[in-house]
């Protein structure tokens, strides 16, 4: 028995003595854990500081310093999302850590929080008024001209604490940057400069400057200066490869960046610029393929995955861009960029609730994030809330007096309401806030031509073509003018001044067989439309504009004949059994049309104008309404600027039942295609079918006002009998 007793109390002895073992290797563990982590941190080896402090924070979830250490880790790596998240954390556990406030300062700054920023400034200075990072950072946080020019003041003072300091004469120089006092500017930078000669940030700074002066020469030897001088995987690097594309040196700036991948492949902000490249380049595939290295890397990395969703929505594939985004909101949900652009998704989806929703949770999270205000007022427009759009737009405008697409918008807003005065005054703002930008100058003039002020309208589609020689559109305005001036060979003399600027200009050549044709010169005509469809095959109302003269001429079974030969010669000559398919169509022959532009698909299935064609059959005999929408969709896709195309894309839509994402078509073809009464009957249509009887009995009627037969006539005229 006594025995055991015995064996019990050994028993519980070795089990306290364990458990007692198990808290000790614990706290071991911890303390471990701290050392390796802050010897990393102070070696400035933040991946493997990183490591350790995680390991830490499993053991004690609530560590102030392993949780202050983890975030100024991510933030030293640039990784800003988890470094917010971990000191925010950081600061509720440690209120007093001046690093931790000044860090959740500077990430306000770049977020666009400038009042945050300015408090943990001021709380840090609070305690040590001479703190350098402090007064940087609270000079940073100047928003308005007295703000700045108290902060150089403060900054001034300070001189005699850090006018040795490179830092200091950096910041300094950075205010007077945004003041617009460049001479100041480059005197701080260049004494940074001089007091540490290995300072990237100096170099980089004075080419930021160069640029600024336009002394391209200067700002390429400060950004080499600056990557010699930094690692391979570095912001200089990017910055000189930035440099190389801003002059229009892409290969340079490839080869800057292929270098910093291959020698730093770590290095995710290299591969990010590859893809942003490829993006702007239309190389979807070569997006994905660089976006991959930063995916496996970090699968949540925001600035990827909203390139990734882009890419989506560039190809269309609306439903993988709607959950890419939907997935960024749901771990950022604070992102107005990631809820702008879900919502540009939804809309792609045809979901203008939705989209109007996020929109407006966009501004939730940042009642000051542009781009979401200025989508949201589009959406307005085009549903017809016009006094919503004006009230948003103008507040904007209160903030940004001369951002010019708020100005435009604005104009937009009015003439929806048809306060043309007040429309005029807005795009006046707009060509005088973005003056070298043709299409400000274009929507001006169109509203002068409205308000009968056509000598005014004129003036601004001349400057408009001076500025931009092969734009059409304010070419189409003038051309129109003379011929209602009867001065058709003044029309013909314009278009080929414009040629004789920009030869290469397929639209140009288009534009001069419409003209021929005005003129009743069907072979001058013919030849130009022709020499048209050589120059680009994918303009799809030269195509349009032959079967016309062959109509007119009465040469339909000519015209086959010679263009089925011409193909069966070439089998890949795709623009002969186009022109076949549009003769049959216009003859009404449309199962024939139908098996040539299906022929040319099954050839060429990028050919815009046989998909074009191909969507606008389907929607006249009751076909396959979504693969309509694929088709007109493609074809808008290649060719987003033919008004043609917008029109076909906005009719399958309006097939489909899809009313409000048609309007937003309808209108671009119709405000580019004012007197083609088909176009507009297409409009009428829509807005009838949304319930906007003004809209729809301004646009019927003005479909009704030639004498051309068209498709749907016989519909526009009882439609508007019933709306009267």
């Amino acid at each position: 028995m006594q025995q055991r007793i015995c064996r019990l109390i050994l028993f519980f002895v070795l089990v306290g003595v364990a458990v007692s073992g198990c808290g000790w290797s614990s706290e071991a563990k911890k303390a471990r854990y701290l050392k390796s982590g802050d010897s990393y941190f102070t070696e400035q080896k933040y991946k493997e500081a990183v490591i350790e402090y995680k390991n830490v924070l499993r053991i004690d979830p609530k560590n102030a310093h392993a949780t202050a250490r983890l975030g100024l880790s991510h933030f030293a790596l640039g990784e800003m999302e988890q470094a917010y998240r971990l000191l925010t954390q950081a600061k509720e556990l440690d209120p007093a850590n001046g690093d931790v406030r000044l860090k959740l300062g500077m990430i306000d700054l770049l977020g666009r929080k400038p009042d945050e920023a300015r408090q943990e400034a001021e709380f840090v200075l609070e305690k040590d008024p001479k703190s350098l990072d402090a007064l940087l950072l609270f000079a940073g946080a100047s928003n308005t001209p007295e703000e700045l020019d108290a902060s150089i003041e403060k900054l001034q003072a300070a001189m005699k604490d850090h006018g040795d300091s490179p830092k200091f004469n950096l910041g300094l120089g950075m205010l007077y940057v945004r003041k617009g006092d460049l001479g100041n500017a480059e005197k701080y930078f260049k004494q940074a400069a001089s007091q540490d000669p290995k300072s990237a940030e100096a170099h980089t700074a004075l080419g930021n400057l160069y640029i600024a002066k336009r002394d391209a020469e200067q700002a390429e030897a400060e950004f080499k200066t600056a990557a010699e001088l930094a690692a391979v995987g570095s912001p200089e690097r990017i910055r000189l490869a930035d440099f190389y594309l801003l002059v229009n040196k892409p290969a340079e700036a490839k080869q800057i960046l292929t270098e910093s991948t291959e020698k730093a492949p770590d290095f995710l902000p290299a591969w990010r610029r590859m893809a942003q490249i490829a993006f702007a380049q239309g190389n979807y595939d070569e997006v994905m393929k660089y976006l991959d290295p930063i995916l496996k890397k970090e699968a949540n990395d925001i600035d990827a995955r909203l390139l990734q969703g882009r890419v989506y929505l560039a190809k269309n594939q609306t439903a993988e861009a709607v959950q890419t985004f939907q997935d960024i909101v749901k771990l950022n949900p604070g992102v107005p960029q990631a809820r702008t652009l879900l919502a540009q998704a939804q809309l792609q989806a045809g979901d203008v609730l939705r989209a109007k929703a996020e929109l407006k949770e966009a501004l939730n999270a940042d009642p000051n994030f542009t781009e979401a205000t200025l989508r949201l007022a589009e959406l307005d427009i085009q549903t017809g809330s016009y006094p919503a759009a004006i009230e948003a737009l103008n507040k904007v405008l209160a903030k940004q007096p001369k951002l010019a697409a708020a100005h435009m918008l604005l104009g937009a807003a009015y003439v929806g309401q048809e306060d043309l005065d007040k429309a005029e005054a807005a795009l006046r703002e707009a060509v005088a806030a973005a003056p070298k930008d043709p299409k400000m100058l274009l929507f001006l003039g169109r509203v002068l031509n409205r308000q009968g002020k056509k000598a005014e309208a004129k003036k601004q589609f001349e400057a408009a073509v001076v500025m931009a020689p092969a734009f059409v559109d304010p070419l189409t305005e003038l051309i129109a003018m003379d011929f209602a001036d009867k001065k058709p060979d003044a029309a013909l003399e314009r278009v080929k001044f414009q040629l004789s600027l920009a030869p290469s200009s397929a639209p140009l050549h288009f534009i001069l067989g419409r003209v021929y044709m005005m003129k009743g010169d069907t072979a001058n005509a013919e030849a130009t439309f022709m020499k048209t469809i050589e120059m680009d095959p994918n303009l799809a109302d030269a195509y349009f504009a032959l079967g016309q003269i062959y109509a007119a001429t009465g040469r339909d079974d000519e015209a086959i004949a010679r263009f089925e030969e011409a193909f069966a010669k070439n089998p890949k000559n795709v623009s002969a059994l186009m022109i076949t398919g549009i003769i049959h169509q216009r003859r009404e022959n449309l199962a024939k049309a139908q098996e040539a532009y299906e022929k040319i698909l099954s050839i060429n299935p990028d050919f815009v104008p046989a998909a074009n064609n191909l969507a606008y059959l389907y929607t006249m005999t009751g076909g396959d309404m979504d693969k309509a929408v694929a088709l007109a969709t493609k074809a808008h896709e290649a060719a987003p600027e033919d008004a043609s195309i917008s029109d076909t894309l906005a009719w399958t839509l309006y097939h489909k039942g899809d009313y409000q994402r048609a309007l937003e078509y309808a209108k671009e073809s119709a405000d580019k295609l004012q007197d083609n009464q088909e176009v507009q009957y297409h409009l009428g249509m829509i807005y009838y079918k949304l319930q906007r009887n003004n809209e729809a009995k301004q646009a019927l009627t003005r479909a009704m006002k030639g004498e051309a037969q068209f498709t749907g006539k016989d519909e526009a005229k009882r439609v508007l009998e019933t709306i009267k």
